[in-house]
């Protein structure tokens, strides 16, 4: 654990958003919910993580009176999804990089919940997906309520903090690319059997249906036991074509 002043750090270069950047490829994250005994016990359970494929681990936790920070690597020539959104890579496969977010997620929820899933926290280079902003999760096991980035509904019913809802957004962010569309825009603090109807009403790969389904009717019984993985279905689904997002388009909720 990296005992430094939190004065210390606010000294480095550049600062934006609590990110902090400092010598050789490295980055400070100042975490921004209140240290607590739960907390820090959290932040040093993924500081002891190794190898999780896709979700970038801390190089060490910062430390003050409390643990209030981590540095981490610096992914340069990556994006988030909604950078993409904006300016898309010009080779990018969308199907590889859909699958490596999923092969991430499935890795990633055997031993933590993320929580604050979404586009801007998916980082894309060379079609390979990276977590991050892990700092608002918790534990498979815990019981805590933490401030959430949105929400995902099912039958009216908001889908508590858990690896369903991990997927869930997750899968938001796979439509985002494979549609060139933001779903987050249009689905966030929505109820997802809407989009389910829009899918199928498009009549897109029966596949990505077929997977949303399945995970909709998990969310409903409360049931996390997945056992479908999405990161072996997406090789049967084929990008869209013009027609279908037009389709898309004309039945998106306003």
């Amino acid at each position: 654990m990296l005992e430094i002043k939190k004065e210390e750090i606010k000294k480095l270069p550049e600062f934006k958003h609590n990110v902090y950047w400092g010598p050789e490829g490295t980055l400070y994250k100042i975490l921004r919910l209140v240290p607590t005994a739960k907390r820090e016990n959290f932040y040093t359970y993924v500081n002891s993580l190794q190898n999780i494929p896709g979700l970038i681990l801390p190089i060490d936790l910062l430390k003050d009176q409390t643990i209030y920070g981590y540095q981490l690597p610096y992914i340069e020539g990556s994006q988030n999804i909604d950078e993409i959104l904006k300016n898309p890579y010009k080779h990018m496969d969308i199907i590889a990089t859909i699958k490596s977010m999923f092969e991430a997620i499935e890795s990633i929820i055997q031993y933590l919940i993320l929580c604050d899933v979404r586009g801007s926290n998916i980082l894309i280079k060379d079609d390979k997906a990276y977590f991050i902003d892990w700092d608002s999760g918790k534990k498979l096991s815990s019981s805590e309520l933490l401030p959430i980035c949105y929400c995902v509904a099912v039958n009216k019913r908001i889908i508590p903090d858990s690896q369903i809802c991990d997927i869930l957004k997750t899968l938001l962010s796979a439509l985002s690319i494979y549609y060139g569309i933001d779903m987050e825009e249009y689905f966030a603090n929505k109820d997802l059997t809407i989009l389910l109807e829009i899918l199928k009403s498009i009549k897109a790969n029966p596949n990505l249906i077929y997977f949303l389904d399945y995970i909709l009717e998990k969310a409903k019984a409360d049931d996390t036991t997945v056992d479908l993985k999405f990161s072996e279905i997406i090789d049967f689904v084929d990008l869209p074509s013009p027609k279908e997002k037009e389709r898309l388009v004309r039945k998106l909720p306003h």
